[in-house]
């Protein structure tokens, strides 16, 4: 950690919390708070990182968060067609449950699953998105071994300010927003709501009903806190989701999915000495889906889960101690007789971050306490080498593991209450230059992972159960650069995969060895003017790879004109050249993805 971060923690420690510190700290320095769990600036981490501010998705205008992160550095995505359908998320070549997703603060995801349900996120409630590539299970715990990303809802700053947006476009879609944010003496406030809706594509062509398959989903996200006192905060946050998705089962009639997407949090910051920070928070997250088949209801799955969070920042002289306390209770509510239906984890942590000079050093432990599958420990470490102001050479190893789901515990008739969690070990190199507007960061990276759970027939029997039979190595190589001159724009990123199941020799399904996009925008007065460049390699669909799904290019355009200080309207034309293109198959049947198509909106911004 050097002066510039040292000055964050003293920030973070020390200023009076009229805002909170982290936030504070951002006024002065554009910082991220996910690596390490305390405010850095970009340059300063010793993580991979990627962070995509409220400018750039305004920029972009994505129709689904898929949109956002789709052929970023290290993020292989599959979908089970657009609009709302499955999605998963391959970071770093992991498999789509061992990525931790967080809304501000708030964990994520179906405890029988064991993956985040990305396709229901509203880009329209997003303020910011901060993507971090390795493994971080030895400050968050389970399920972060290929990294973590974390959402953060709109905020509230100075006078009320009104913003709001519709829109429309290709397939009937239909979309639209209000919120309003801002400050008044010691509270800051803000409070949105939005609509987004599509009749979509026939996900399964010959499969179902021959109709579209659409997607609805109205969201609400608020924040608010209050100073009590000079030295006392009261914060909380909401986000909550709910609508519909349709897809193709295989019935004449329609089929769909009813969800629930939800995260709340509530809590007290404050200094407790003028080198002691702490916070404690209490949360809740709901991951709720009830399934229609035939237009009958045929089953139901919900997730509920509880936190409490307790954190510390001390500084100790130039040196960092976070030290911490987690508690999660998961709670299964389904319609299928579970062996089990909760469980609990407690969680205790501690980092510290030394500055040497030129050289810094991170160092994180972790001992995780399941009910279900007893202790595991973990760790971190991070060195990392100013070799002149705009050059930082970095160095990183750590463990990770991912907890076995209620469906590999505990399923009836096929759980296996005897799994071990899947652990992995991560080594990580990188070079980091930023000087002026531009930056480039590139990493190389391994990771091996033992103990996968695979699902496989039991000799003698007509059942399938669980079992720790796999194992995985991914090697690979990031590229992120960028530039900021004279009204130009420009993000470029590139990922290479190698990537085996150790057992079989054969490649890990439906991730892609090669992945690259390119960002370019011009602005010029009221106008600006982009484009998007997606290319992504072949991939399988299955574990045999026998099933080879082809590599595809895109090419996006957009533009903008500002009518008014605070009107602009803003166009899209996504997949230019009408591609068609799948990244996922069932069988011999594709999920189907859109072609050319054209969007229209209009922007308020007070």
């Amino acid at each position: 950690m050097h002066k510039k971060s040292l000055l964050s923690a003293a920030i973070l420690l020390a200023l009076p919390h009229a805002l909170s510190a982290q936030e504070m700290i951002a006024r002065l320095d554009p910082i991220l708070v996910t690596p390490t769990r305390t405010a850095q600036t970009v340059d300063q981490t010793l993580a991979s990182v990627t962070v995509i501010e409220r400018e750039e998705i305004e920029r972009l205008q994505p129709k689904e968060f898929a949109d956002l992160l789709r052929a970023r550095a290290g993020i292989g995505l599959s979908q089970n067609g657009p609009f709302g359908k499955t999605t998963s998320l391959f970071m770093r070549g992991t498999n789509s449950s061992h990525t931790l997703l967080l809304i501000d603060g708030v964990r994520m995801g179906s405890a029988t699953l064991g993956s985040a349900s990305w396709q229901f996120l509203p880009p329209a409630e997003i303020e910011r998105v901060e993507i971090v590539r390795g493994p971080r299970t030895s400050l968050y715990g389970s399920d972060a071994i290929g990294g973590v990303v974390q959402i953060f809802t709109r905020d509230g700053d100075g006078p009320a300010r009104v913003r709001a947006h519709m829109g429309g476009g290709s397939f009937n879609t239909r979309e639209y927003g209000l919120g309003v944010s801002g400050s008044h003496d010691r509270t800051r406030y803000s409070l949105s709501g939005s609509h987004f809706s599509t009749d979509g594509i026939d996900v399964q062509k010959g499969v179902g009903d021959s109709g579209r398959d659409g997607f609805h989903n109205s969201s609400l996200s608020g924040r608010l806190s209050h100073q009590v006192s000079e030295a006392l905060e009261l914060f909380g946050s909401l986000h909550h989701a709910r609508g519909e998705t349709d897809y193709d089962f295989g019935g004449p009639a329609r089929d769909w999915i009813d969800f629930v997407h939800h995260a709340s949090r509530l809590g007290v910051r404050g200094q407790l000495h003028e080198r002691w920070f702490s916070e404690l928070s209490i949360g809740h997250s709901r991951d709720e889906n009830e399934t229609f088949q035939n237009a009958v209801p045929s089953s139901q799955i919900d997730t509920v889960r509880y936190l409490v969070a307790w954190q510390n920042d001390i500084l100790l002289g130039n040196h960092l101690l976070t030290a911490g306390l987690d508690y999660q209770d998961d709670q299964v509510k389904s319609a299928t007789d579970y062996d089990e239906t909760r469980r609990d984890n407690w969680g205790v942590y501690a980092q510290l971050q030394l500055d040497l000079g030129r050289h810094a050093l991170t160092g994180s432990l972790r001992q995780d306490d399941n009910e279900s599958f007893g202790r595991e420990t973990t760790g971190q470490l991070a060195w990392g080498y100013r070799i002149m102001e705009a050059w930082q050479v970095r160095a990183s190893g750590g463990t990770a593991f991912k907890a076995p789901t209620f469906n590999d515990l505990y399923w009836p008739g096929g759980g296996n209450p005897d799994l071990a969690p899947e652990s992995s070990e991560t080594f990580e190199l990188g070079l980091r230059h930023a000087a002026g507007g531009f930056h480039a960061d590139l990493a190389v990276f391994q990771s091996d992972i033992d103990d996968l759970i695979e699902w496989a027939p039991v000799p003698g029997s007509f059942l399938w159960q669980p079992q720790n039979v796999e194992k995985a190595r991914i090697r690979g190589v990031e590229l992120e650069t960028g530039i900021d001159h004279d009204g130009w724009s420009a993000s470029l990123s590139m990922t290479w995969l190698d990537h085996e199941n150790r057992r079989t020799g054969n490649e890990l399904r439906r991730r892609p060895n090669q992945i690259a996009r390119l960002d370019l925008d011009r602005q010029w007065q009221d106008w600006s003017l982009g484009t998007t460049l997606i290319a992504e390699g072949r991939r399988y669909n299955d574990d045999s790879n026998s099933q080879r799904i082809a590599g595809h290019e895109l090419m996006h355009l957009r533009a903008a004109y500002r009518v008014s200080p605070a009107w602009t309207v803003r166009a899209t034309l996504n997949n230019v050249f009408d591609r068609d293109y799948v990244t996922a198959r069932q069988g011999v049947i594709d999920y189907e993805q859109p072609g050319r198509a054209f969007y229209l909106t209009l922007n308020y911004q007070q």
